[in-house]
């Protein structure tokens, strides 16, 4: 038995039973269940010979290898895996994978357990790719594409939700547009279509999104003609789809537009209205929404607005414990602070309180920017002050209290891990990366 794994009730000869009647009705052997499964040879032998259970997630993976239906699903793994505030923080850009091991992934972003999400995407990719599965081939590489982006790996961002989309045109020998242009409300698809459609929105929308972040936060700007065509089709899909993912469609649309010298708050905020009627009150989103309404202020140099915003969504964002979310609003608080004041140490300090939360990209830079111009014994003072949990600091330890919870992890080992890169003298002043 692997360790570390969750043994629950559930009915096991049932269990069995369906396994094997559907191994049976579609001539499937043990070999062929392994490779779409994930679960090894040995372990499905042992569980369907009635020598020992079958543990949650091995169950979820056969099931989803075979087809199983909701209604199935449930009956043999009931329970939910994450709490509703992991679930929350995972919802925010997009909805959870029916695929167990792809779900797992995302929790375990959600729980800041980096190395781990990308070995489970990565593993799940290369699982389909064994199988020739294209669909599953394509839903990976996307969840690839948005893991590398939360971490702001420009590059291998763009190279996987490429790969996602390339597979679903290939699979469905139709281009984007022309995929696009052939959902309609009125005809139902088959599930396979409805699926490859589903996968290439993800794609598309986590492109769009990195393609923004690129352009505001570290005026590339040339990449604004990408950016517009993408957000075209993921717009243009999701409106199709009525997919409840347009309204972040809308908002990062909204924040991309606002690098443009010549673009206008009216009409900016007129994106922003449409997507705020798409989401829920009081939810994470909507937080985020409230975030981008303050980034769109400080690139039109309203500073004093800016703020009040983003601090209004330091609030809201905090409470759902989104350090992906928080980091950045830190940062631009800080980047606020210097053009508006002489507080450099109040700046200083924000700095380091976003990267605490999310200590890569343009986030950890502007961390590093400000602590490599300040003298040694400042520069200490408030490191230590983050380790001590200090103010500023106390919401780094809070926020990462609640992410760690059900990771191996503990609050004070995910702020220390933070802590490692901040001196500019190092050479680690650039994230991490995973290889």
């Amino acid at each position: 038995m692997r360790r570390g794994r969750r043994r629950d009730d559930y009915p096991q000869s049932e269990f069995r039973g369906a396994v094997l009647g559907t191994l049976t009705r579609r001539n499937f052997s043990l070999r062929a269940l392994e490779t779409l499964s994930g679960v090894n040879r040995g372990t499905l032998s042992a569980v369907l010979h009635g020598k020992r259970p079958c543990e949650r997630e091995d169950r979820a993976a056969i099931m989803h290898a075979l087809g199983f239906g909701s209604e199935i699903q449930n009956q043999f793994v009931p329970a939910v895996v994450a709490t509703s505030a992991e679930h929350d923080r995972i919802l925010l850009d997009g909805r959870i994978s029916a695929n167990p091991r792809l779900q797992r992934g995302q929790l375990l972003i959600s729980r800041a357990q980096f190395a781990e999400a990308y070995q489970q995407f990565r593993c799940e990719f290369d699982m389909a790719v064994a199988a020739g599965d294209a669909l599953g081939r394509a839903e990976a590489a996307g969840w690839l594409g948005w893991f590398h982006g939360e971490l702001e790996h420009f590059g291998d961002s763009l190279r996987w939700t490429g790969v996602s989309t390339s597979t679903i045109e290939s699979h469905l020998g139709m281009s984007t547009d022309e995929i696009t242009d052939s959902v309609t409300v009125s005809q139902s698809p088959s599930s396979t279509t409805e699926k490859a459609t589903q996968v290439l929105s993800r794609a598309l929308r986590v492109r769009s999104k990195v393609l923004a972040v690129r352009i505001v936060h570290h005026l590339e700007f040339d990449w604004l003609a990408e950016a517009k065509q993408c957000f075209e089709q993921s717009l243009r899909l999701d409106e199709r789809l009525e997919a409840p993912e347009l309204a972040h469609d809308l908002r990062w649309k909204a924040v991309a537009m606002s690098a443009e010298d010549r673009s206008h708050i009216r009409d900016i905020e007129r994106l922003l209205c449409e997507s705020r009627e798409r989401l829920p009150f009081g939810g994470p989103a909507e937080a985020c929404l409230i975030r981008e309404q303050g980034i769109i202020r400080w690139q039109k140099n309203r500073l004093a607005k800016a703020a009040d915003f983003l601090w209004e969504a330091k609030e809201k964002l905090a409470f759902f414990a989104d350090a992906r979310a928080l980091g950045p609003t830190f940062c631009i608080l800080s980047k606020i602070i210097i053009q508006d004041s002489t507080d450099f140490r109040r700046a200083r300090r924000y700095a380091v309180v976003a990267a605490g939360l999310h200590p890569y990209g343009y986030v950890l830079e502007h961390c590093v920017d400000q602590l490599r111009n300040t003298a040694a014994v400042d520069r200490q003072r408030d490191l230590d002050d983050l380790r001590a949990g200090q103010k500023p600091f106390d919401i780094v330890h809070r926020v990462m209290a609640s992410v760690a919870s059900g990771s191996p992890n503990t609050a004070g080992q995910l702020v220390e891990h933070r802590n490692s890169p901040y001196y500019p003298d190092r050479r680690q002043a650039k994230s991490w990366r995973i290889e």
